[in-house]
This record gives structure tokens, sequence and C-alpha cells, in this order.
């Protein structure tokens, strides 16, 4: 007799795994499916293929190791809040954990749904450690409860529904979310509320993190972030439609917007960190006079105190390139750097200038280079119908900006499509504390457009001796006749000391560290913590 075509010795390798697994499990199979028992130790291993028809209740523990392979064909998965889905890191903790996946596949045309029994919250309950998503209907997170993917969620076909809960990726990382395009997502949902996308423990070293989102199956409106401080934060976003004047409530504005809000948030103890802002829209979220004025658009911040802000129009990439598929030649990505840090919950849009004004793009810079002098300098990469620039300041102690000089337009007419730079603007500012500054943009026209504001110290040093040393050091302040935090962190973000320094020279012993390299943190006490430097220690022994 032949031997089987190769695709059927497949199905029936499966079934004759799952059913060997049911068994040894004491699985029972009846109307609502396999459960599986609260003493139940079921393994998966690295060449297994499991196929299971019918609804899953996992009472126990369902270990897999990579390589291994879960079709699941039923309608539902629940996980009961004891249960485990547990990896090779369960059984020896001196190897990491992968896992193996858990494909949700299409069986007739109906969506799937998920109970993961996580409480994003608490940080409790069990957790996959990858599943992936085959089912064109979708995959539904079950009402009451959040899900977590340890290591990899990956997208095949279809999309994955929030459905008002929350999806963790990741475990003290940002995890790994793959195949995602403007076919195949993650859909937070069309209102204000709704769940969102968590992803953790987000540090510089993961450079751009994408949250590959959209309020619906047809409206894919990613955005990505870029840590750009030392520490590691957990990120959350959403994507709602429409933009409302008050973020979340008020009248709805239909000017010149993309119709879509992102709302991120992170856990962040402080406003101080720096982050890289991507938002991708397509052209079928915009209104009518966005899509005039495109050229000219930008990332709008919501602020509690002054609504959504106006920047100058930033650079906008065409197509968007927030996917693991091809590129949409309708998407659009616009880009922002938030230096001073951003709230834990905060709001974007985007926005087009109504009329064209003066620049299409620019960089502004100011920093310290003496006791008395700043210097300032920006580039234009378009200037149109430029009246002046009026470079502007504030001390801590003043309420408004005052312009402390004014700069004509370098180009011929005041306009020109190429880049332009004003470098070395310099400012005379012998003062004791912070100082902010600011670029006034005047067009012909009477418009009026400002930069983002940049922040100055004073003049003051931090210096840290012996360094390299064994562990006991001292701190010397200049010019800092104020209290002063100082955290020291290894390199992989851990806290290990913070203290007060409050004399010129402060002896320091931290003997009992280990050996390696370290990072001194130091704040100003008086003004809100803001950063004041940073400095790496060497630790020898």
């Amino acid at each position: 007799m032949d031997s089987p075509p190769q695709e059927y010795t497949s199905v029936l390798k499966a079934i004759k795994i799952s059913l060997f697994i049911l068994l040894a499990s004491y699985s029972t199979y009846a109307q609502t499916g396999v459960s599986i028992p609260a003493n139940a130790d079921i393994m998966a291993h690295k060449t297994d293929t499991i196929a299971i028809f019918s609804d899953v209740q996992n009472h126990g523990r369902f270990g897999s190791i990579k390589g291994a392979v879960v079709l699941f064909f039923g309608q539902k998965w629940k996980n009961d809040e004891t249960a485990l889905l547990t990896d090779e890191h369960f059984y020896n903790d001196t190897v990491p954990g992968y896992g193996g996946t858990f494909r949700f596949m299409q069986q007739g045309a109906t969506p799937q749904y998920i109970y993961g029994a996580y409480n994003a919250g608490t940080h409790s309950g069990p957790s996959f450690p990858n599943i992936s998503i085959n089912n064109p209907n979708g995959v539904y997170l079950d009402d009451l409860s959040d899900l977590k993917i340890r290591n990899n969620l990956h997208f095949e076909n279809g999309h994955l529904y929030l459905n008002g809960w929350n999806l963790v990726v990741g475990n003290l990382s940002p995890g790994i979310i793959s195949g995602y395009s403007d076919r195949r997502f993650i859909v937070t949902g069309s209102n204000v509320g709704g769940g969102f996308l968590y992803r953790e423990h987000v540090t510089p070293q993961d450079k751009q993190v994408v949250f590959p989102i959209g309020t619906t199956a047809g409206s894919y409106s990613p955005l990505a972030v870029q840590n750009l401080e030392f520490t590691s934060e957990d990120f959350r976003a959403r994507v709602f439609d429409n933009v409302y004047r008050n973020a979340t409530s008020g009248n709805v504005i239909s000017g010149n917007n993309v119709l879509k809000t992102w709302n991120v948030g992170h856990n962040a103890s402080t406003g101080s960190s720096s982050y890289f802002v991507w938002l991708q829209h397509d052209a079928k979220d915009e209104s009518p006079a966005f899509s005039l004025l495109r050229e000219f658009s930008y990332i709008s911040l919501y602020r509690t105190n002054g609504g959504w802000d106006t920047i100058p129009p930033g650079t906008v990439e065409n197509p968007g390139k927030l996917t693991n598929g091809p590129l949409s030649i309708s998407s659009y990505t616009n880009t922002r750097t938030f230096p001073g840090g951003l709230g834990n919950n905060v709001y974007f849009s985007k926005s087009a200038a109504l009329i064209p004004r003066a620049i299409s793009s620019l960089g502004f810079n100011a920093y310290r280079i003496s006791l008395r002098m700043v210097e300032t300098n920006w580039a234009a990469s378009r200037e149109v119908n430029i009246l002046q620039y009026e470079l502007q300041r504030r001390r801590e102690n003043e309420d408004s900006f005052y312009t402390v000089k004014v700069v004509p337009p370098k180009t011929p007419r005041s306009t020109v499509n190429q880049n332009v730079q004003y470098y070395t603007v310099p400012d005379d500012n012998f003062y004791d504390n912070w100082t902010y500054y600011r670029l006034k943009i005047l067009g012909l026209d009477g418009l009026v457009a400002y930069s983002e504001i940049r922040k100055v110290p004073w003049f003051y040093e931090i210096k840290v001796s012996p360094n390299p040393s064994n562990g006991i050091f001292y701190v010397s302040l200049y010019g800092l006749p104020k209290p002063v935090r100082m955290e020291m962190y290894d390199m992989a973000g851990r806290l290990h000391n913070t203290r007060i320094l409050t004399d010129t020279n402060t002896r320091i012993q931290m003997s009992r560290l280990s050996a390696g390299t370290y990072v001194l943190v130091f704040y100003d006490m008086e003004d809100k913590g803001k950063l004041l430097d940073r400095k790496q220690l060497i630790i020898l022994k």
C-alpha cells in the first residue's frame, strides 16, 4: 500500500499527538470542549505539533518548548487565574524561556476568543509564550480579561481585537511583534475609552518600538516611540477616531486634522525623560483641509492648560514605514521629539498650518558655552515669505518671553526651497538659574510661528573623582548653591543609591558594589527635579 501524502501524514501525526496529550493529562471532552485539570502538567516538546479542535479550559499547567506548535481550531481558549503556560525557564532557571507557539486558526467563518486571565494593572496572571494570529475573521480578547504574551506576537492573517481590554507584549523587555501591516494589526476600537497595547521595559537600546494599532479593521494608524534616556519604561498606546477639543471631550475638531487621536502613556516616575515619536496615518483618514496642506503638517500635543499646541511644520515621510508588509503609498508618517519628557498619559493628533507659512521644517538649538555666553543655531529646510527671525528668552524668574536678537532671513526675496543654516547666534546671558529660549518666526503675511522651547542651564560643573575608583569617591559641585539629588544606577538601569548633596565636596562610600560601570544622575531639588548632569563612574576591585 502506498504511503499517504506528506500533508496527510502531518495531520495524522498532529491528531495522534493531540489525543496522546489529552489522555495523558486526564482531560475530559464534552460540549464545553477540552478541560485541563488543575493537577495536569502537559508538555509540548520541540518536535511536537498539537491540534486542538474544540474549546479549551486551562486549569492546570500547559508547557511548551521552542519549536513546539499548538494549532488551536476551537472558538474559545480560557485560562484560570492560577493556570500556567510554561516554557524552558520554568523547568530549568539557568536557560532562557522562549516556549512554543500557539496558533489561533480558522475553523469556519467565525472569530475566536481568548480569556487570558491576565491583569495588566496588577501585573499578575497567566501569560502565553508566543501567539500567532491566523484567522481572517479575527481573534478577540474575551470580556473581563487582559492578555499577556511574553515573547512574540505574530500576524499571519487577520486582526487581534482588544475589545475594550488590554494586551501586554514582552516580559522585562518590549517583546516582538511581527508580521503586521495595514491588513494585519491590533484593533483598539474607535471610541475614546478602550484597551491599550502595552510593551514592557523599553530602553534606548531598543531604538524604535512599534505599536501596530488601528481603530477598525480598515484603518491602520500605528505609532512608534524611542526612549532617549538610559532608564527602562513600560509604554502603552491606543488610537481612537476624531479629535476632540478637550482631548477626550468637547466638540469634534473637523478642520485641518487627521481624524485620529493617539493616546500614549508610560510608567516613568518623572517627566524629565526624552522621547522620539512617530505617528502614521492613511490618506483616507484626513480631513479635506489637511489633505491640501499635508506638507505643512506636524504632531500636536494636547496640553491641559492650553489645548492642542502648535509648532512649526515638520518633515512628512511617504510612504510610511511602520509595517512589516508592503509599503502603502497612501500612508504618511510625522515625527516629533519631546526633550522635556511627556506626562504619564498624553494625547497626540496631527494638524496642518491653515495657510502655508514660513517654515516647512525647523531645527532649533541653544546651549551654554561659558559663564556669560549662550549660543543658538537653527536650520530651515524651506523658507517661504520670511520677514525675520526673533531669538527670544525667558529666565526662570520671569513670566514671559521677550526678544533679545532680530535676525533677517538669508535668502533672497525671503523664499527658498533648500536648506538654510543659521550658525552661532550668541546671547550674553550671565544668570545663575535656568533660561528658556525659543525662536519666533514672522512671515511677510503677518503670520507668526514658534520653534520648540530649549532650556539652558546656568554655568555649573559637577566633578566625580577619582574615576576609576575602588567605590570610595568624591562629588564636587561648582555653581550649585542648592540641594542636588544624586541617583546611582548600574548599566541595566537598576537603582543602587539615592542621596541629597548639600556640600560643595561630598565623600561617598559605595565599596560594597561590584566592579563595573555605573551612571550617576544629578537633579535640581529646588526646581521640580530638573536634570542637571550625568556622569559615568567606573569601579575597579
